[in-house]
């Protein structure tokens, strides 16, 4: 008898704490803050950011900026809250981020669920930053590293203070879809993501729109309107803004979100 063939899966883990670091090592992994960190970071890299340096507390990134060379062009941006926190240039919003404040600048970054996220899948063997923003090209990255080395697929869903968020679910859904040809679902987390997608993807109306209605009414959505942050909603839900893949590297200063290489 032939020995069965071996075959990427897509695995979703809809809170960081449903899933410990060491399943990820080795696997291919996508960090899902659509609302707003991973969003914001592909709309940064895309307007030209040279990096994006991501760090758990404010003070770990006043820190990390006085030690960098050319401190003069660093920005430090995020959020605690939701709003900018005081003593920063930038919060957390994605058009924020233009090449007129971000190009060819270091971004020190923190927020209150992203960027743990992000710590979390440290042990992958590659971590990419998801969002629709950059939709497209996560999955393309995704697909081929994953062909490359065999590795399964695993999408991190970052959640809102230890909740569970529709909005998340929905990248992950969209980013399933995009990879089930390669990497069918893994865990019946992945099919609840994908029936969530297909089902806002399927109603009435403009695409975006349709993205942007199903956040709104999501936890994550109902804070930022609460918040007057409406705008940065119907900015998340623009697929493909950004024609990059945000990727976690190691660098002399720490792990760095650059565009990914392809190819």
């Amino acid at each position: 008898m032939k020995p069965s063939t071996l075959r990427t899966r897509t695995f979703t883990h809809l809170l960081p704490a449903h899933v410990e670091p060491w399943i990820l090592e080795g696997t291919v992994t996508i960090v899902i803050d659509v609302l707003r960190a991973t969003t914001t970071i592909a709309w940064a890299l895309g307007s030209g950011a040279a990096r994006v340096l991501p760090v758990l507390e404010p003070a770990d990134a006043t820190s990390l900026r006085d030690r960098l060379e050319g401190r003069e062009r660093v920005i430090l941006g995020g959020e605690r809250m939701g709003v900018r926190i005081e003593g920063f240039h930038l919060g957390n919003s994605p058009r924020d981020y233009d090449a007129d404040r971000v190009d060819g600048r270091t971004i020190v970054f923190t927020t209150t669920n992203g960027t743990r996220a992000l710590a979390h899948a440290r042990k992958a063997r590659r971590v990419l930053a998801g969002s629709f923003a950059c939709l497209s090209a996560v999955a393309r990255v995704a697909r081929s590293a994953a062909a490359e080395q065999t590795s399964d697929v695993h999408l991190l869903c970052a959640g809102t203070d230890g909740g569970v968020t529709l909005e998340d679910v929905l990248v992950a859904g969209a980013l399933a879809e995009r990879l089930s040809d390669d990497a069918p679902a893994g865990n019946d987390e992945t099919l609840l993501a994908l029936h969530a997608w297909r089902h806002v993807a399927s109603a009435p109306g403009e695409q975006g729109e349709r993205i942007a209605r199903a956040m709104r009414d999501a936890r994550g959505g109902v804070n930022l309107v609460q918040l007057g942050f409406e705008r940065d909603i119907r900015d998340a839900s623009i697929i493909d803004h950004v024609n990059a893949c945000p990727e976690l590297v190691t660098g002399q200063d720490g792990p760095a979100l650059v565009a990914a290489r392809e190819g």
